[in-house]
């Protein structure tokens, strides 16, 4: 049943997100610690194992345990009980740190999110001394402490991307058995972890600034920011340029920053979210219109049975999720998949049943596998959808407004240098 169980959580978080990049060395095979950022609820544990490809065991808070679904899924991912003194008897973390312990010493794989909790900050939260306890008492010989950097695209919309990046390992030399680890000990390795987990997360100072990083780092990257991996990096390099020239040099971040915003307000006015559509159609090397049609009105047949059956549905999942989030981002997307799968089977089975009802056994298995294969297109459609809508916005404004569209070219360029410059800047003055 477990096997199983994981196959479909797995299948569904590649469905969920269309691409999870993996940067960095991952580790060589022996006891491993994993330690990463917790931006997303449920979803990163099932992230970080596709991430890794091979089982991992995650450590998840007792109270999840007490929801016999949530019990279901945590034993398929060799999910192991924490207990944090708010919610229960911390004396049963013994019995955690035995498993730990046993897991490690047979050169098995042990993820936590250090920070404790699943939150929507753009700084990580101070890291808990779990993971250097575990670290320290483990007695398994080699043990590598890993740290994984995460960052979703948009974690809360369907279709987008991840990045995982590998940072470097921390070697731990373990304690000899019976012996406890010193309060200084367990201090000096949680620092270690929290600096080293800090060079692989993207952080800022606010949220505004963190979506400002990604959004810059996109549209000045050589790609477009369409290698997620490298979209990843490249936002942590300005990160670090950000917080290093506003100390030495803060004209220079005001410069980038007020060409920054220009760019938006230009961007909005246009309509175009994507400039690089544009510069595309301008140089000749964007597909025509009609080829960007042709692939939307091939499926929209299918897509529209798949908006008839399950329209209605699927457009409850986002506010519902919403509401049971209680205004915590971080949770949202694990809601929204949840209640995806749950309302869209109930759904189809339902039409399944109808159909059967109305024109026999074989209509309603057919429903049954129409139903889901349809709501795929149309998800896919809308997807698609999405993307030549760019295009063909950037055809019309290069028609229509062929000025208009050189001067968010321009701007672009102009934008890109000055964040070179800045770059360089900071660069010249590490070395110095």
């Amino acid at each position: 049943m477990n096997p199983l169980i994981r196959a479909a959580w797995l299948a569904l978080i590649r469905l969920y997100y269309r691409e999870i990049t993996v940067s960095g060395a991952p580790p060589a095979p022996g006891a491993v610690i994993l330690v990463a950022n917790h931006p997303n609820g449920l979803l990163d544990p099932l992230v970080l194992c596709i991430g890794v490809q091979r089982p991992v065991a995650f450590l998840a808070k007792s109270t999840l345990f007490s929801n016999p679904i949530a019990r279901l899924i945590l034993q398929a991912f060799s999910a192991i009980p924490i207990y944090r003194a708010k919610e229960a008897d911390t004396a049963q973390n013994d019995e955690t740190f035995v498993r730990c312990r046993r897991l490690l010493g047979e050169r098995g794989w042990l993820a936590l999110f250090p920070e404790g909790i699943s939150h929507d900050e753009p700084e990580l939260q101070p890291l808990k001394t779990g993971a250097a306890r575990i670290a320290l008492q483990s007695r398994a010989p080699g043990l590598r402490v890993v740290p994984v950097g995460m960052l979703y695209e948009d974690k809360e919309v369907f279709r987008t991307r991840v990045a995982l990046t590998f940072g470097t390992p921390i070697e731990v030399i373990p304690l000899p058995p019976g012996e406890d680890p010193s309060p200084e000990a367990v201090r000096a390795l949680t620092a270690r972890i929290a600096e080293a987990l800090s060079a692989v997360v993207l952080e800022a100072e606010n949220r505004e600034v963190w979506r400002g990083l990604v959004a810059v780092a996109a549209w000045t990257s050589p790609d477009g920011g369409r290698d997620m991996a490298a979209l990843d990096h490249r936002a942590r390099t300005l990160a670090a340029a950000y917080r290093s020239l506003d100390e030495r040099e803060p004209e220079r971040i005001v410069e980038v920053v007020d060409a920054t915003r220009h760019f938006v307000r230009l961007l909005d006015e246009v309509g175009v979210s994507d400039p690089f559509a544009i510069e595309a159609r301008r140089a000749g090397h964007a597909p025509s219109p009609l080829r960007a049609i042709v692939p939307l009105l091939a499926l929209a047949p299918v897509a529209l049975l798949g908006a008839i059956l399950a329209w209605a549905p699927y457009r409850l999942v986002k506010p519902l999720a919403l509401r049971l989030s209680g205004g915590h981002a971080d949770i949202v997307g694990t809601l929204k998949l949840m209640l995806g799968m749950a309302i869209l089977t109930v759904t189809w089975i339902a039409w399944a049943i109808a159909a059967a009802l109305a024109f026999g056994p074989l209509a309603g298995v057919g429903m049954l596998v129409a139903g889901p294969l349809s709501g795929f297109v149309a998800l896919r459609w809308g997807e698609r959808y999405d993307l030549r809508r760019e295009v063909l916005r950037a055809h019309w404004l290069s028609l229509t407004r062929e000025p208009v569209a050189g001067a968010v070219a321009e701007q672009r360029r102009l934008l890109a240098a000055k964040v070179e410059a800045a770059l360089a800047a900071n660069a010249a003055a590490a070395g110095r």
